[in-house]
C-alpha cells in the first residue's frame, strides 16, 4: 500500500448524442481516473481493439454516486466482511454505479484521515461485456485529496448540464445538499456518525446518533465514534455496557483494575505525510529509550509499573467488556482499565494500545477505546503496542534467520510475552514474510 497525493478524475465529453439529451446520455465521456501515475481504469476494448487508459461511460452516473455515498466513501472504514458485506460494497465500490455500464473495481475505504484506493481487475474476459479492465494497484490518498478530486469532478459535471440546460435534474439538488451539510458543523458530525455506524444519510435511528452526539456520560466525541465505527448497527448494544462501567468514579467495577497512564517529556516530532504506523512506532521507540526498557523484554511486572498496577493483572481471569478500555475515574489522573480477554498475551497488547493512545491523542473525554475498526487511530495504537511489546530490531536478532518458521515465531512470541500472531503480523509489516491481501481486495 504505497501512498500518493494524487487522485484525478480526468473527463472528456463525447459527441452530443441525436435525439434524447437526458442528464445521462448528455453527460456520455470518456473518464480516467489516476492514481498518482497509474490509471485504475486502464482497459482492453476487445470491440474496438485498443488498450486505452479512459472508459466511456455516462459522467452524470459516476457523479450521481459519488454524491450518494460522499458521506461514507468519506468516514466509514472497510468492515471485516466486506468482501461479502453488499450494503458497504454498493457504497464503496465503484462498479455499484450502475446504469449498464461495465465500471471497474475500485474501492474506496477511509481511516478518517486518508483512503485506501484498490483497484482489483477481472479475473478472465467475460465474453458479454466488451471491456476488461486490466490494473491492480493498491494506494493511499490523504482525505482532503479525495475530497478535491470529488468536488472538481461533481462541478465539472453540473457545469456541463447547466451549459446544456438539461432540465429535470437532481443531481445539483443532492450535492448542493451534501455541501451545505459539509459547511454545518453540527450536521457534518450527525452524518459522520450516521456513516461510522454504516448507515446511509437519514437512515440510522435517530436515538443511536442522538446518543453518541450528545455525550452525556462525557466520554469524548472521538473516542465514541471509534466505537460507532466498530459497532456499526450494533453501536446501541455496544455503548450500553461501558455507560454503565462509566458510573462508577470511587471504584471500578468488577473485573476492572485501577491504575495510571505513564508520560513521556520531549516526545518526538510527528512529520508531514507520516502514516499513524510510523508516528507510533517512533513514539514507541522513544519511549523504550526513555523509560530504560533498552532491548530487553518487557516483563509483566515493568508493564504493571508504567500503569501503576500490581503483576497480577495479567494473571486474572475475568472478561468484563466487550473490548478493551480505559476510563477516566472522575477529574484524577487515575483510569479504570477493563479487558475483554482473560489471555495475559492479550492483556499486555491491550493495555500497550491503550499506553499509546493516552501518550499521544488528546483524549479530552474519559473513554479510550481499543477496538477492530481500521481507522488511523486503531492503527496507531496497534503499531505502537507491537513496537513497545516487540521492538522489530530485536525481534529480528532473537530469530537470528531470514526465513522464520513456526517454531522460530513461538519462541519469540514466548520471549517477548505477546501472541505468535503478533510476532507474524510484525514480519509481515515489516517484509520479512509474504502478506496475505485483505479480504476485499482481492
Amino acid at each position: 500500500m504505497w501512498m500518493v497525493n494524487e487522485l484525478k478524475i480526468e473527463y472528456g465529453w463525447l459527441d452530443r448524442p441525436e435525439g434524447d439529451l437526458g442528464a445521462e446520455s448528455a453527460c456520455e465521456a470518456a473518464i480516467g481516473v489516476r492514481l498518482g501515475d497509474e490509471y485504475v481504469t486502464r482497459l482492453d476494448d476487445s470491440w474496438g481493439q485498443t488498450v486505452r487508459n479512459q472508459m466511456r461511460v455516462s459522467a452524470h452516473r459516476l457523479a450521481i454516486w459519488f454524491a450518494s455515498n460522499w458521506w461514507r466513501l468519506r468516514w466509514e472504514p472497510e468492515t471485516p466482511g466486506a468482501r461479502r458485506d453488499v450494503d458497504w460494497r454498493m457504497s464503496h465500490c465503484m462498479a455499484a454505479a450502475g446504469g449498464g455500464y461495465v465500471w471497474p473495481n475500485v474501492i474506496f475505504a477511509s481511516d478518517g484521515d486518508s483512503l485506501a484506493v484498490a483497484s482489483r481487475p477481472g479475473r478472465k474476459a467475460v465474453v458479454f461485456e466488451p471491456v476488461r479492465y486490466l490494473n491492480r494497484i493498491d494506494g493511499r490518498i490523504p482525505a482532503e485529496e479525495f475530497e478535491r478530486a470529488v468536488d472538481q469532478f461533481l462541478e465539472g459535471v453540473l457545469s456541463r448540464l447547466d451549459s446544456l440546460n438539461v432540465p429535470g435534474d437532481d443531481l445539483l439538488e443532492l450535492w448542493t445538499e451534501v455541501l451545505n451539510e459539509r459547511k454545518n458543523p453540527k450536521l457534518t458530525q450527525w452524518r459522520k456518525l450516521e456513516a461510522l455506524c454504516g448507515y446511509d444519510p437519514d437512515e440510522a435511528p435517530a436515538a443511536i446518533i442522538e446518543l453518541l452526539r450528545d455525550d452525556n456520560a462525557g466520554l469524548g466525541e472521538e473516542a465514541l465514534e471509534e466505537v460507532a465505527a466498530v459497532g456499526r448497527h450494533s453501536t446501541g448494544k455496544l455503548l450500553k455496557p461501558i455507560l454503565s462501567l462509566a458510573k462508577a468514579t470511587s471504584a471500578p467495577r468488577a473485573g476492572g483494575f485501577r491504575g495510571s497512564m505513564p508520560t513521556l517529556t520531549n516526545k518526538p516530532r510527528t512529520l508531514a505525510g507520516e502514516r499513524p504506523w510510523q508516528t507510533a512506532t517512533k513514539l514507541a521507540q522513544f519511549a523504550r529509550r526513555q523509560w530504560g526498557l533498552e532491548k530487553k523484554p518487557i516483563k509483566d511486572k515493568a508493564l504493571a509499573d508504567l500503569l501503576g498496577m500490581k503483576a497480577s493483572v495479567f494473571a486474572d481471569r475475568a472478561k468484563s467488556t466487550v473490548l478493551p478500555l480505559a476510563l477516566r475515574a472522575g477529574s484524577s489522573d487515575s483510569f479504570d482499565i477493563y479487558f475483554n480477554s482473560s489471555w495475559a498475551t492479550s492483556r499486555r497488547f491491550a493495555s500497550s494500545r491503550l499506553i499509546g493512545d493516552h501518550l499521544y491523542f488528546r483524549n479530552e473525554g474519559r473513554l479510550i477505546p481499543a477496538t477492530d475498526a481500521k481507522t488511523s487511530r486503531q492503527q496507531f495504537q496497534r503499531a505502537f503496542a507491537q513496537e513497545l511489546l516487540c521492538p522489530f530490531d530485536v525481534l529480528m536478532e532473537k530469530i537470528q534467520t531470514e526465513q522464520p518458521n513456526e517454531e522460530d515465531i513461538s519462541e519469540a512470541a514466548a520471549y517477548f510475552g505477546v501472541s505468535p500472531l503478533m510476532v507474524e503480523t510484525t514480519l509481515v509489516n515489516k517484509g520479512e514474510l509474504d502478506r496475505e491481501m485483505l479480504n476485499w481486495r482481492d
